[in-house]
């Protein structure tokens, strides 16, 4: 079965924004309950909350490591550990999970071509679906992220705990470390949205791109840059060692690695938009 594109017809003036704006918000009720409230979400929640979960058992048990710890300022570099894996292990699969199915998930449960039959634009659908997915990961994701941090700071007592987000740089680390994991998501679920687009098989390149992301602290200097984790790393508070066989390279400004991942994703959601265009159905051939 195939389908074909359907647009609405724009304004003498150009694109009806307007019109655009309420299809958005149309697509964003429809795809959020997917998002939320499926199975795939509860994949999500998984990944988020049970790192959660063994960060509550340490906090609250007599660990001979945690009791080394002098308090918050100590275990800040704990938590900088713990949260690069949060970052490559959990924001990273259930950006996979989520967004990589926008399409090819729809396309496997044959219901895609409802989406493709109403008058929609192509690019305003891969639009509200990204933008309502990364609403879910997003504010889970900054749940956990933080939750993560004060449980990590927790066990010195509340006193101390607000002494060193108030009077010392808890507070900012912690915006910087939510930032992150956002920007995170926000440049993943790009990438997973169009590889759901354009392979029959994204998994096998959801594993590169994990394996490249992986090694990127054994790479030389150039080819660390053609990574999105590098950019993440270099915005972390706390600096975290590489180990002894890593490569060192110069971490990137700030004003660079957040321009530079949001230009990554724009044009990662442009192509993404044009392939939306040119896309046919055909639930017989998986294409």
């Amino acid at each position: 079965m195939s389908a074909t594109h359907m647009t609405e017809a724009s304004p003498a003036g150009g694109v009806d924004w307007g019109l655009v704006g309420r299809q958005i918000v149309g697509i964003l009720r429809m795809e959020l309950r997917n998002q939320l409230f499926s199975r795939r979400a509860f994949a999500l929640y998984f990944l988020a909350f049970a790192p959660v979960g063994i960060m509550a058992l340490w906090a609250a048990s007599p660990v001979p490591d945690k009791l080394a710890l002098s308090g918050p300022i100590d275990a800040s570099r704990v938590y900088a550990f713990v949260f690069q894996g949060y970052l490559s292990t959990s924001i990273f699969l259930s950006c996979l999970i989520l967004f990589m199915s926008l399409f090819r998930g729809e396309i496997l449960e044959k219901s895609l071509h409802y989406y493709f039959l109403s008058p929609i634009r192509r690019e305003v659908l891969v639009a509200g679906k990204y933008v309502a997915a990364l609403i879910a990961v997003t504010g889970v994701f900054a749940v956990g992220t933080t939750t993560l941090y004060l449980l990590t700071m927790s066990p010195w007592g509340l006193g101390e705990l607000g002494r060193y987000l108030f009077s010392g740089p808890g507070l900012g680390h912690l915006i910087t470390y939510v930032s992150i994991a956002v920007l995170a998501c926000i440049g993943y679920g790009a990438i997973f949205q169009l590889a759901g687009q354009l392979f029959k098989n994204p998994v096998s390149v959801a594993v590169l791109l994990w394996a490249w992301e992986f090694i990127n602290p054994f790479l030389p200097s150039l080819l660390k840059k053609l990574s999105v984790i590098f950019y993440l790393n270099s915005l972390l508070p706390v600096p975290v060692a590489a180990g002894a066989f890593a490569i060192q390279a110069d971490p990137i400004p700030a004003w660079v690695s957040v321009p530079g991942v949001l230009l990554l994703t724009a044009a990662v959601l442009a192509l993404a938009g044009w392939r939306a265009r040119n896309m046919e159905i055909s639930y017989g051939s998986d294409d």
